[in-house]
């Protein structure tokens, strides 16, 4: 199943300037990347928390700027790369936002180990597996049995194999990309786009149930 990239920034120690310390050092010592300052202060001050932009360059031009930001105040020095913002194009196509992407994953490890920074980069895609979206060993078999039912939506028999798996999720949710399962159905099992929207809204609903059904 192909996706956009998710990447994820962890630094050990945050130097005194921040974010914006390390985004100016790390555009100043690699080729092709900039700072812009400005947009980056805006950034952050809508985020509420550290955040910024390198612009990836391309023959002097600016293709696109990569957003980073922390995005959980209870880990202030993980940072996850929210959206890439295009300024050659209207647009991104999704291979160009994933090569951008993995470009700037990239650099930055490469400059990472060239500094007294300790930290690392973790890149998720753009290739991604069933045991990427369902990354719990047990929840994932509950998902494959449903899977190999021989009519997954529309017998009484095969739908509970589903509820199972929702039992199943809702007790041990994990890492689990319910979000994703629709994406994987269509472009994995070429299953109908209505009839996925459909599992996945079932998935949902039961999850919601559940969770009622605790506090009753």
């Amino acid at each position: 199943m192909k996706s956009h990239v998710e990447i994820k920034v962890r630094v050990k120690q945050l130097p005194s300037g921040g974010l914006h310390e390390i985004l100016t050092d790390f555009t100043r010592e690699t080729e092709g990347w900039e700072f812009p300052v400005e947009p980056s202060e805006d950034y952050q001050l809508h985020n509420g928390r550290a955040a910024g932009y390198a612009i990836f360059m391309r023959d002097g031009s600016e293709i696109a700027a990569v957003a980073i930001a922390n995005l959980d105040a209870k880990q202030p020095n993980t940072f996850r790369v929210p959206n890439i913002v295009p300024h050659a194009n209207s647009s991104l196509t999704m291979d160009e936002y994933n090569a951008i992407g993995i470009a700037f994953a990239d650099a930055f490890r490469h400059w990472l180990k060239k500094t007294s920074l300790r930290g690392t980069v973790d890149v998720v895609g753009p290739n991604r597996t069933l045991a990427e979206v369902i990354p719990g060993e047990r929840t994932r078999k509950f998902f494959e049995a449903w899977l190999h039912t021989p009519t997954p939506v529309s017998h009484p028999s095969d739908l509970y194999a589903l509820d199972r798996f929702i039992c199943h999720l809702f007790r041990h949710p994990g890492k689990t990309r319910v979000w994703e399962i629709e994406h994987y159905l269509i472009h994995d099992l070429q299953w109908k786009a209505e009839t996925a929207r459909w599992v996945v809204a079932r998935i949902y609903a039961g999850l919601e149930l559940l969770r009622v059904d605790r506090k009753f």
